[in-house]
């Protein structure tokens, strides 16, 4: 029963990420219309009146009966993420975006060690090289890969998102995932709002293409709301060093996605990419499955 429940949540992280690699293509759709910033704060502000209107009786009141550290600190995190991420993918391209992106599991491991005291072995920095390979193999397809500002804020999108999900795991335990949900996409919609008024002239919304807007709405209601509840129901049964392992499978989503989509076609380097990546994904979630839990928070 426990392995069936443990796989069952692995899944969830998988569709996830499923979510998320379709989300990084739509995202260039959307910004032929709208700009990043305004693009963000558009699709998070939409996925908090939905929540609001949905949960916002239950959620509220939990939220004011916890500490803030239970869901702040994660909330902001997440905004860094979101941020970051939408300026990577505008300065650079989805595949060199995509591979620093999807690096999380670079930094939760040590990041866990130091806020929950989950210690990691040698099989752990073992996975990470692999990983990293893969994902060089995947993102690059044949190609030579560039470092940039785009590529320095993707690394910064990772390491924003193995804090929230680190410090998200901790406040968990105070809140349910419909709030931690909450307070991270609300959290995310104001700092994007700030700063989209600070820093882009406000658009003509008029004169966004329907596939823009269509691609928000998709964005906000399955690629943030879903996608976030998802991901918070798996933190409250599986470790986050798991779960950001599974995340790193979101460029072979992105890659599947694209050739349909896009037509971009994977070369053989990106097709052992892809499989080296999945691979050491079902490796780290049988040997978090086997692992003892651990004896204090």
């Amino acid at each position: 029963m426990q392995k069936s429940k443990h796989a069952m949540f692995i899944l969830i992280v998988v569709a996830t990420t499923t979510i998320y690699g379709l989300g990084n293509v739509l995202m260039k759709i959307a910004y032929e219309g709208v700009s990043p910033m305004w693009c963000a704060a558009l699709r998070f502000g939409l996925a908090t009146v939905v929540f609001l209107l949905v949960f916002g009786r239950k959620v509220l009141p939990s939220l004011r009966r916890a500490r803030l550290r239970a869901w702040l600190p994660s909330s902001l995190c997440m905004a860094a993420t979101y941020l970051t991420c939408s300026l990577a993918v505008n300065m650079t391209s989805a595949t060199n975006a995509g591979f620093f992106v999807a690096l999380p599991m670079l930094f939760t491991p040590v990041l866990s060690l130091v806020v929950t005291g989950r210690k990691f072995g040698k099989g752990t920095v073992l996975l990470q090289g692999a990983v990293i390979a893969g994902l060089y193999l995947l993102c690059c397809n044949g190609g030579a890969l560039t470092f940039g500002w785009g590529e320095l804020l993707g690394l910064a999108s990772s390491a924003c998102l193995a804090a929230s999900l680190v410090l998200g795991e901790r406040g968990l335990g105070e809140v349910d995932a419909f709030a931690m949900s909450t307070a991270q996409i609300g959290c995310t919609f104001a700092v994007a709002l700030i700063a989209a008024l600070a820093f882009e002239p406000v658009p003509d919304f008029s004169a966004a293409p329907a596939a823009s807007w269509a691609a928000i709405v998709f964005l906000g209601l399955v690629g943030t709301a879903l996608a976030f509840f998802l991901q918070n129901l798996a933190l409250s049964n599986i470790p986050s060093a798991t779960v950001s392992v599974v995340l790193c499978t979101e460029p072979v989503f992105t890659a599947a996605i694209s050739a349909v989509a896009l037509g971009e076609v994977l070369e053989g380097m990106g097709i052992a990419g892809a499989v080296l990546i999945v691979a050491c994904t079902m490796m780290a979630s049988f040997a978090e499955e086997r692992r003892p839990a651990p004896t204090s928070a």
